[in-house]
């Protein structure tokens, strides 16, 4: 039986138990992996799985339930166990399928399925891992023998049947290049500048995600994997004071990542703590624009209907500061009284949850190096430390990167606390970088907060 006969049965079944409506999400996953450290292949293989997600309602009620249904005793066993949920569940007048009017698949080419990427052989994957293995030996010898690569591509299918009358499938594919490399400070002469640093390592790491085998570009990651690995060389620690504070892409991409967290519908409807504001208010500098956009070719997020079968679009969130919308499903839809934006995303909970897809802080005028030079003194914010804490009043994290003085880079800073009440870092948004590079799934160009407080860790 396959995989949209299975789905179109369990909806039958679930029908026939007496649900008022049904859902059956069928996923299938291959994956590929070639692992290479040291010259040496160290994970070699590939693995399938097949995960079925069903959801019910029945009476404002609702239940969902994951499991294996690959035969159809194990999918009568699954329909059972989820109308013994649904039993001990208690009413919600928010819950149901999506509208009908909101249903559907783009009817464009998102290009997010390569049939060379999903037929790769294991062979061809150990010499692109062994490859980007030596690209990073050959920019820095310092790191021999302390190079890791990991090689991985997925291929998945799915498919969505509803009571609705909505069955459709798409396929796509995923190849993710990690490369780490490990370096001993003392390796390095600058590094004994500062007498504790031969107890310490430099690790850098870069991840490369493609939809596509031509995308996959092994000479950048590496490079990328050899500055994060460097720039560390010779770090102090941080002044403290309160002072501009600029943040490279790949760290503004957390705070990208914190908005979209705080603009989704979970966070509006029940945190009241994390609400930045209601829509059409200005929540943040004019600076800072944000998108999410499903609809992109190649995206990493980008996909033809999501979990409740709702056609994605390319939406505003955030447009010049002002709010524009939420990042909803169909359940905190109808909580907001609003519109699905296409974000659902299957989870243990009947409500669904509510995911981005590639989603954007829009590039300014700004150059990255002007705006390093317009800086009497100030700190350049290169990675975070730790997690971004989006349901908070205030904007807390550690971080490590350099120091400016005199709008030049100073000196590598090994950890630093940056702090500012939430609110107030947003509207301080004060310059946007123009480099966008928008190729993850979160992704930001270099922002400048006029000032923050600013502590040394270590």
């Amino acid at each position: 039986m396959t995989d949209r006969e299975l789905a179109e049965k369990a909806v039958r079944l679930c029908q026939k138990r007496g649900a008022e409506q049904a859902e059956a999400l069928l996923i299938h996953q291959e994956e590929k992996a070639a692992g290479v450290f040291d010259q040496e292949v160290q994970i070699d293989g590939e693995t399938a799985t097949a995960h079925a997600i069903l959801r019910i309602f029945r009476d404002n009620r609702g239940a969902v339930i994951h499991g294996n249904v690959s035969s159809e005793e194990l999918l009568e066993s699954l329909v059972n166990q989820a109308f013994a949920i649904l039993q001990d569940t208690s009413p919600d007048k928010y819950l149901g399928p999506a509208d009908r009017s909101e249903v559907g698949a783009f009817a464009g080419d998102l290009q997010i399925y390569d049939e060379q990427l999903a037929r790769i052989p294991l062979n061809r994957m150990k010499e692109i891992a062994l490859a980007a293995e030596q690209a990073v030996k050959q920019q820095d010898s310092r790191t021999e023998h302390l190079i890791t690569t990991n090689l991985q591509v997925q291929t998945e299918t799915v498919n969505l049947h509803t009571s609705e009358g909505f069955a459709d499938s798409y396929q796509n594919t995923v190849a993710t290049l990690v490369i780490s490399a490990v370096m001993d400070t003392y390796a390095a002469p600058m590094a004994r500048l500062n007498p504790d640093d031969h107890k310490r390592n430099l690790v850098g790491t870069a991840t490369a995600v493609t939809r596509s085998l031509d995308g996959l570009d092994v000479a950048k990651t590496a490079e990328r994997t050899v500055q994060r690995l460097t720039r560390m060389i010779g770090a102090r620690s941080s002044p403290a004071g309160e002072v501009p504070v600029l943040f490279s892409p790949l760290a503004a991409r957390g705070i990208a990542s914190m908005l979209l967290q705080l603009c989704s519908g979970p966070a509006s409807l029940f945190i009241e703590a994390a609400t930045l504001g209601k829509v059409g208010e200005a929540i943040c500098s004019p600076q800072l624009t944000l998108v999410d956009d499903a609809t992109k070719a190649k995206g990493i997020g980008s996909i033809p209907f999501d979990h409740e079968g709702v056609k994605p679009t390319r939406k505003m969130v955030i447009e010049k500061g002002v709010l524009q919308g939420y990042l909803l499903n169909s359940y905190y839809a109808r909580a907001l009284r609003r519109h699905s934006t296409g974000n659902a995303i299957a989870s243990g909970d009947a409500r669904f949850g509510v995911r981005h897809s590639n989603a954007y802080i829009e590039a300014g005028q700004s150059d990255p190096n002007d705006l390093v030079a317009d800086l009497k003194r100030g700190l350049l914010v290169t990675r975070f430390l730790s997690y971004s804490m989006a349901l908070s009043n205030n904007f807390t994290q550690a971080a490590e990167g350099f120091w400016i003085e005199d709008g030049k880079l100073s000196h590598p800073v090994r950890a630093a606390a940056i702090v500012a009440p939430l609110h107030e870092m947003l509207k301080n948004i004060v310059a946007v970088g123009r480099d966008l590079d928008a190729d993850a799934a979160i992704a930001s160009p270099t922002l400048l907060v006029s000032k923050m407080n600013v502590s040394p860790l270590i």
